[in-house]
């Protein structure tokens, strides 16, 4: 019971893969489960009841090693030091001798139990319990066993995994390491005589695969176990290995995975256990790539590994060999020359046609075609899906073939020139050249301060989003801000913030990425399945529609009419038939082009055609049908009272009079559809569909049929078409009850009823077979019409609304820089029809309504005449074709905007929550410390903080959580809880204490929008620069309605569009500060020039042209003003060229000494710092570009080190930034340590990983390399 306590955690669920958020409070809700356990002592009485067992199996160990397992699942560092404390203090020897016994006792696959229970069956005396249990006992036992023992160095606890090798201070050492490998050794051992016992074997049998299947999940947990011995890495227990017998297990091993995969590959039948053993290969290479951690340039590991392979050599040459042949499968079936022999993308193909493609192919030897071809199962006709096939052994083979691709990689880059290993590279040749686009690799500074090289695998998807253009532009603006900018520590710094951004962005790019061919498949599934209820649709509907009159045969054909264009017009089928075209060869495109109109022409006829065959038709039937003789001749006394109310029911049922109501109000409706039904009881099921009018329920709230129940609809006075119509329906209704025996007697109703009412179930059952048929058959949907109850029709169609919205805003945030040209181009189209624009004045009132367009708004006295802006054309088209552009302009607009915020604004707020996370966490920002009254950024920030919602888009959901526990010791928990908004439930992890779901309604969902966080968030929105760049955009695009030359403003966009041009307005704006100050200077000095001339020069300010009218522009000082700074600083020659000439005046001297001065400080100084500050910004802006692009051409970012010392080898500069220290493959193996689950990092990955969260970037090589590391050895 303790152990199922926190046992929730072990288990991982396949499917859905879960988000960082769930498997941290996951992860937290084990913990706390396990700090309960551990605080009551169950670590160490675990520890006391394994070392009381002295090696003897039972019960107790069994269940104790559970409880072991459970307390330290996860890796639970508080358990495992206290274990560790617990064992070095009381010097319990007894306890690593009995984990050793236990080893001892554990069990293997028994040969020869096995063939003696095989006898056994042979002479008819097989036990009950059969032969596996027997053969291999105790597995389960044997897996929790080692499972303890991975789990005690989980998390690779260096101190723990030394002292499972030497336990220090005890009188008696058990070196566990050894005792693991010595069982590994004998399990290997039984593995290789079963293989041997069905080596002769075709097919291995249902017995044998169960006792494999057993062997071999033992064997992955021990090499688990092995593995997580020497990660970290723990060099002592990676020597201790080295030097036992396990190379002879691994040579074992390999012997059998060669063997056994060739065989198990060729039996559909055998496909779960190779799927288990090349997991098990997995596991074994993964221990072999541990050993390698740490280990340096030409070390005794490597060399032992080589020696290994060298003596396994054939046995790695058919693993090579398997995996080549199936890894190049996927090649082969999306080839070109492949689709060939599946034009129709079926799926299927014959085996001559797959021998005849790979034979084409020439990548296939003929064994290997045969070999392959053994593997095809074909049914009858010679045809299998090779599209399963593929993915059967393609998928297996990627994911252990890339194992087995960095072993020999790193094998080749440690143990540089020895020739035997140079054999394999050769025969892995193919295999390498496969991965190379998904091998990453790095270079870190490790624990022993020496470089060591990390691989790890990128995914296709990364590489797919690495090349999104809004990637591209980050990477492009974060080079040229940082690159020459701080020193390693602050620039590695900046460099982690900019992955981080672009994980997140790559991240939002995979959200809203085209999805993937697999649900083309699904949709394509969906196609062929609807066809198919079509079909059954139509059969049904053929069958009502025999007995079925003129009319309702006509508003069937018009339903399914409707429904059908309704269908054509979905996206789902749109985006069908786009694909349909885009797989459509020329001569199809041909065909469909005429046929479309063939199919208007010919459709437009049918549809006069039918129209008015349909309308004499129901004219004919109407009036010569006979349908109403017919219908008076078939009434009868009953028919008529049947609309009569039984009057032994009024007093025994008291919901008799609301159903009465129901039935009416029902039977009125059908009454107001005005004459819509004749016929049969089909007419009324479809009225009652189309009404979607809910039958009648029968059972607890109905009432049994009686007299007055015999017809359904109440008749009308008249005879009438529709009162003929509930006479019919009356009368089947009756002729069925009548051969169903559905008329009692009034006391047998009674009874009935009243056992119903008792026991509705035993009511059912009792009922005749025929009423449950019918009942069965009751639910069935006709005319391919839902029977669905208004609530989940809303909401079925509420969550296809919401996916088509989705799919709609990614398709805008995907094509959002399209979008952005596609405006462009349509702000050119219509400042191109403005060019045709001219001013007249005469008006026509026979003119083309379109080219007064914005009249009232442009129209301007001019002594007394109206002018008018029209266009000049004579076609007529350019005035509408205006308009349109207009209206598309501002979609378009609009549309961008929309984009830009689901594409880049999650990006900027996940900036500004991390930035807020890290100031919290790291710096104690509102805890330790204030922003100042200046600061309104922090400000603003701190209405955040403590709202439900932050963090929405930083990964890290739990960062108030850290900052209580860093902050709480000195600053209150409460205090800090408080500041954060968490209160004391948030901060509980107890499982018991569920919060209970409140109902859904309008109160609820308003009250659980966090609004201050959305104030924030809108502040954060409306402060990016590019967001508000485009809302002018649109807002001037909306204004072009008013005056269409607004849309002249939106030809500057094309500066935005193109880096140079972008480059010469941020010369403008780079050194902004001094040009504002500069000009404000010169605003200051020009008025002070304004006060000198207002006081002494006025009437040499004298512009009139008439000598009789003067025109003083310096009269007033405002006017002075402003004819000094519009007209004074724009002459060449300053003020005084624009003035009257002082020869002759008093004032002449004074208005020379006015006039340079003027001209010296105002045109030669300040106008001239202007323009230099202007031009110096774009020549600093061009250097700052050529010296970031000679940086990155000449110095590698992350080391720093120069290309002079690689160029020492061709192409060595190159090779070392492309593949070395490769910024990309950085940002990869950062993404990788994101998307990792803690537990299964390497020791390498979790180094990294601590360094990172503590923000500690010394795991960076800066200054050195792996290739000037090992300069001697690798010469």
């Amino acid at each position: 019971m303790m152990a199922k306590s926190c046992d929730e955690g072990e288990e991982e669920e396949e499917g859905k893969e879960k988000t960082f958020e769930e498997k941290e409070m996951e992860k937290q809700k084990m913990l706390y489960q396990q700090a309960r356990l551990h605080d009551r002592g169950a670590a160490e009485m675990a520890l006391q009841m394994i070392s009381a067992s002295r090696g003897r199996l039972g019960a107790t160990v069994t269940f104790t090693l559970k409880l072991g397992i459970s307390v330290l699942n996860g890796g639970n560092i508080l358990v495992q030091q206290k274990m560790l404390d617990y064992l070095k203090e009381k010097r319990d020897v007894g306890f690593f001798k009995s984990l050793s016994g236990l080893m001892m006792s554990c069990s293997v696959l028994d040969l020869n139990a096995f063939e003696r229970q095989n006898k056994a069956e042979g002479l008819g005396m097989v036990t009950e319990e059969g032969s596996s249990s027997k053969v291999l006992q105790n597995d389960e036992f044997t897996k929790d066993l080692f499972r303890f023992l991975q789990l005690l160095c989980e998390g690779h606890n260096n101190d723990f995994q030394n002292f499972l090798r030497t336990q220090t201070g005890n009188t008696t050492t058990v070196n566990i390491i050894i005792s693991t490998v010595d069982y590994l050794l004998r399990l290997q051992e039984s593995i290789s005589d079963f293989y041997w016992y069905y080596s002769g074997k075709d097919v291995i049998d249902e017995a044998g695969q169960r006792n494999f299947s057993k062997a071999l999940a033992v064997a992955k947990q021990v090499f688990n176990s092995l593995t997580e011995y020497i990660q970290g890495p723990c060099i002592g227990n990676q020597q201790s290995l080295a030097h036992s017998r396990l190379w002879d297990a691994v040579v074992g091993f390999l012997h059998v995975f060669a063997n056994m995969q060739m065989k198990l590959s060729q039996d559909s039948s055998q496909i779960e256990l190779l799927k288990e053993l090349l997991d098990l290969q997995k596991d074994m290479i993964v221990m072999m790539l541990s050993l390698l951690e740490g280990n340096v340039v030409n070390g005794t590991i490597g060399k032992q590994m080589v020696d290994t392979l060298v003596e396994s050599s054939s046995n790695v040459e058919m693993i090579l060999k398997f995996f080549d042949m199936f890894l190049k499968l996927k090649d082969l079936t999306t080839s070109d020359s492949f689709k060939e022999y599946d034009s129709e993308s079926k799926g299927v193909i014959s085996k001559k046609d797959f021998q005849k493609s790979m034979e084409n192919q020439k990548q296939y030897s003929q064994s290997e075609i045969e070999f392959l071809l053994c593997c095809a199962e074909a049914d009858e006709s010679d045809l299998f899906s090779y599209k399963q096939f593929v993915e059967r052994f393609h998928e297996p083979a990627k994911d252990i073939g890339f194992n087995v691709a960095v072993l020999l990689m790193n094998l080749s880059e440690h143990m540089p020139h020895d020739a035997r290993l140079s054999t394999f590279l050769d025969l892995a040749e193919s295999v390498l050249s496969y991965f190379e686009p998904f091998l990453g690799r790095i270079e870190i500074m490790g624990g022993a301060k020496r470089i060591e090289r990390v691989y790890f695998e990128i995914s296709e998807s990364s590489r797919t989003q690495w090349e999104k253009p809004q990637v591209k532009e980050s990477k492009r603006q974060f080079i040229f801000d940082v690159v020459n900018e701080g020193g390693e520590s602050e620039k590695m710094e900046l460099f982690v913030n900019f992955c981080e951004d672009t994980i997140f962005e790559m991240q939002l790019a995979s959200q809203i990425s085209e999805p993937d061919p697999v649900e083309h498949l699904d949709e394509d599934e969906d196609e062929s399945q609807s066809v198919v209820e079509n079909q059954e649709e139509e059969e049904e509907e053929s069958m009502m529609m025999e007995s079925s009159s003129a009319f309702t045969i006509a508003c069937i054909s018009m339903r399914k009419s409707l429904c059908n264009f309704r269908q054509m017009l979905t996206l789902k089928s749109m985006r069908r038939q786009f694909r349909r075209f885009r797989k459509m060869s020329v001569r199809e495109m041909v065909q469909g082009f005429f046929s479309f109109f063939w199919m208007i022409i010919t459709g437009l006829f049918h549809f006069i055609y039918s129209l008015v065959w349909g309308f004499f038709h129901i004219l004919w039937t109407t009036l010569f049908g006979g349908g109403l003789v017919e219908g008076a001749k078939n009434m009868k006394v009953t028919d008529i009272l049947g609309n009569m109310p039984d009057p032994t029911q009024f007093g025994i049922h008291g919901d008799v009079l609301e159903t009465e109501k129901m039935e009416a109000n029902e039977a009125l409706a059908l009454e107001e559809m005005g004459q819509m039904a004749q016929g049969d009881a089909a007419e009324a099921d479809l009225m009652a569909e189309l009404l979607n009018i809910q039958p009648k329920r029968e059972g607890k709230h109905g009432t049994e049929p009686g007299l007055g129940d015999v017809s359904e609809v109440v008749v009308g006075d008249a005879p009438s078409i529709a009162s003929a119509v509930k006479q019919k329906k009356a009368q089947i209704a009756a002729k069925k009850r009548a051969a169903n025996g559905e008329y009692k007697s009034d006391s047998e109703k009674g009874d009935s009823e009243d056992g119903e009412k008792r026991d509705p179930d035993k009511a059912k059952d009792e009922a005749p077979p025929e009423l449950l048929v019918e009942e069965k058959k009751a639910p069935k949907k006709r005319l391919g019409l839902r029977k669905e109850p208004p609530e989940a029709f809303m909401a079925s169609f509420l969550a296809g609304l919401e996916i088509y919205q989705t799919k709609m805003l990614n398709y805008l945030a995907r094509n959002f820089y399209n979008l952005r040209f596609l405006a462009l181009f349509v702000a050119f189209a219509i400042n191109f029809i403005l060019l045709f624009y001219k001013v007249t004045g005469d008006y026509s009132e026979e003119e083309d309504p379109w080219s007064r367009r914005g009249r009232p708004g442009e129209e301007e006295e001019d002594e007394g005449a109206l002018e008018y802006f029209v266009l000049q054309e004579s076609t007529g088209y350019m005035a509408p074709t205006l308009c349109c552009l207009a209206v598309l302009h501002t979609i378009i607009s609009f549309l961008c905007v929309v984009g830009y915020y689901y594409l880049k604004v999650p990006l900027v707020v996940f900036k500004r929550e991390k930035e807020i996370a890290r100031k919290l966490e790291f710096a104690g920002l509102y805890i330790t410390e204030q922003p100042s009254d200046d600061d309104i950024k922090g400000q603003w920030d701190r209405l955040v903080i403590n709202t439900p919602s932050f963090p929405n888009n930083y990964w890290d959901k739990f960062v108030k959580r850290k900052v209580i526990k860093k902050y709480g010791d000195l600053y209150g928990a409460e205090r800090i809880a408080e500041l954060l908004g968490l209160d004391k439930s948030a901060l509980d992890f107890n499982p018991t204490e569920e919060t209970v779901a409140k109902e859904a309604s309008l109160v609820s969902w308003l009250s659980s929008i966090d609004t201050k966080y959305h104030i924030w968030k809108m502040g954060v929105v409306f402060t990016d620069n590019s967001f508000l760049y485009l809302v002018w955009y649109t807002t001037m695009s909306i204004l072009g309605h008013y005056n269409n030359f607004f849309f002249a403003a939106h030809l500057l966009d094309i500066a935005m569009g193109f880096k140079t041009l972008r480059t010469i307005l941020s010369s403008v704006t780079h050194n902004g500060k001094q040009l504002v100050l500069t000009v404000g200077l010169l605003a200051v000095v020009v008025y002070l020039y304004t006060v000198v001339a207002f006081n002494f020069f006025r009437k040499f300010y004298n512009k009139s042209v008439d000598e009789d009218e003067p025109d003083m522009k310096c009269d007033d000082m405002m006017t002075c003003y402003l004819f000094h700074m519009y007209v004074g600083v724009r002459a060449g020659g300053g003020i005084g060229d624009e003035i009257e000439d002082p020869a002759g005046d008093p004032y002449e001297l004074y208005r020379i000494l006015f006039d340079i001065t003027f001209f010296f400080f105002v045109i030669v100084i300040l106008l001239a710092i202007i323009q230099g500050l202007i031009i110096d910004a774009f020549g600093e802006l061009r250097d700052q570009q050529e010296q970031v692009k000679e940086d990155m051409e000449t110095k590698c970012f992350i080391c720093g080190i120069g290309n002079d010392y690689f160029d020492t080898t061709p192409h060595g500069f190159e090779t070392h930034t492309l593949q070395e220290h490769n910024l990309a493959n950085y940002l990869f193996f950062l993404m990788y340590l994101i998307n990792k689950d803690e537990t299964e990092h390497t020791g390498q990955e979790s180094y990294v990983w601590k360094m990172y969260q503590e923000r500690c970037w010394d795991f960076f090589p800066a200054g050195d390399c792996f290739r000037k590391q090992y300069e001697d050895q690798l010469g």
